[in-house]
């Protein structure tokens, strides 16, 4: 038995690739709408969050799909410069700033949503689902930060 184990041995290793695979493939069927699979995930935030009828802010979003900061920040203006979403002046924060929709932005995340929801289906054919996600949200709780 060696000592040094192959990464295909490793959980955290086949995770990482399994993530990484799940991320090209949504990518790929994205790249139709000239949009990233992160870039989807903050407008898809931006919309639901929004009909909670929450005033929706960088931090929102960063805290809510567990997000970097810095990522979210620089996602955003790229969203800004493709007329998808709008950053206008928090009521009541001076620092911070709401996040919208555009019109164009919300047709988008709706086909995207459609889009996303059959990657899922199709990626995740083979295996039970409602286990994985279990096991995933169980995962979830080692947060060692």
């Amino acid at each position: 038995m060696s000592i040094i184990e192959k990464p295909d041995d490793q959980l955290g290793f086949l995770l990482m690739q399994v993530s990484l695979l799940k991320q090209r493939f949504t990518n790929s069927v994205l790249r139709i709408y000239d949009i990233t699979y992160i870039q989807f995930v903050i407008l898809a935030g931006i919309l639901e969050l929004g009909e909670s009828g929450k005033l929706v802010t960088q931090q929102t979003i960063s805290l809510e799909r567990l997000l970097d900061k810095a990522m979210v920040s620089n996602v955003v203006k790229t969203l800004i410069a493709k007329n998808l979403i709008t950053r206008d002046t928090h009521p009541s924060d001076n620092r911070a700033y709401t996040l919208g929709l555009t019109a164009e932005g919300q047709k988008l995340v709706v086909k995207c949503k459609t889009e996303a929801k059959k990657i899922d289906k199709m990626f995740f054919s083979s295996i039970d689902e409602d286990h994985f996600r279990e096991t995933l949200k169980t995962l979830q709780t080692n947060n060692t930060n």
